[in-house]
């Protein structure tokens, strides 16, 4: 491209323009690209690439199954697989309309309510269906359900769903129980209690997301 003559610079002039033209080219061809994606999908027998799903249809389904051959324990239990229910009636809602992300959230707080009624049976039964009770509750891990507590209000605050309101006292309430059966050494309920606290505010910080995905617009293009 260049070449010396003494002290002159001499430049090929056909060197610099292909070096030039070649960077244009090649953003002309990167430009046609998606036009020659579309028109390849459009070729019979060539399938575009699948959608995502717009809802998790299995999983809430799976759910609403498993409330309806529930059997309530006690109180607190029928009390739990009918907020589970209400609140898989919202996913299902939010499943038609497109919004596959709150969808997803409300389906996890219904899923986190059936626990606990699955966990009210586990105390009248001594313990889970698949064996001996699982390890015994630890004071670290009654600390960490406390402080899980603490973070109940916050997610009921950014829910805005009044449905929820008496949850932050609920998870309380288990929480005190758990306590309680700790003291008196019956880990069985000290444990079950500790998790039906705990599937509280995880029921509260789905709804939180799901609210919050409300709020969040998808980027221009």
């Amino acid at each position: 491209m260049f070449s010396y003559h003494g002290n002159t610079v001499v430049v090929d002039a056909g060197v610099l323009f292909r070096s030039l033209v070649a960077p244009v080219q090649l953003v002309g061809q990167l430009s046609a690209l998606p036009v020659a994606l579309v028109v390849l999908w459009a070729q019979p027998g060539v399938s575009p690439p699948p959608k995502p799903p717009s809802a998790p249809p299995i999983r809430i389904a799976d759910i609403r199954r498993r409330i309806d051959s529930a059997k309530p324990v006690d109180r607190t239990a029928q009390t739990a697989i009918e907020d589970s229910r209400v609140f898989l009636g919202s996913a299902e809602k939010d499943s038609r309309s497109g919004n596959s992300f709150a969808a997803d959230r409300m389906a996890e707080a219904a899923d986190s309510l059936l626990h606990i009624a699955e966990h009210q049976q586990h105390l009248h039964t001594g313990g889970g269906p698949n064996g001996p009770p699982p390890p015994p509750l630890t004071s670290d891990q009654l600390q960490r359900v406390y402080f899980r507590t603490r973070q109940a209000d916050y997610f009921l605050a950014q829910s805005h769903d009044p449905r929820a309101a008496s949850f932050p006292k609920w998870a309380t309430d288990f929480y005190q129980l758990a306590v309680r059966a700790y003291e008196r050494k019956d880990m069985v309920a000290a444990g079950e209690n500790a998790r039906c606290a705990e599937e509280v505010v995880k029921a509260l910080e789905s709804l939180a997301q799901a609210a919050a995905s409300a709020n969040v617009r998808p980027s221009a293009p």
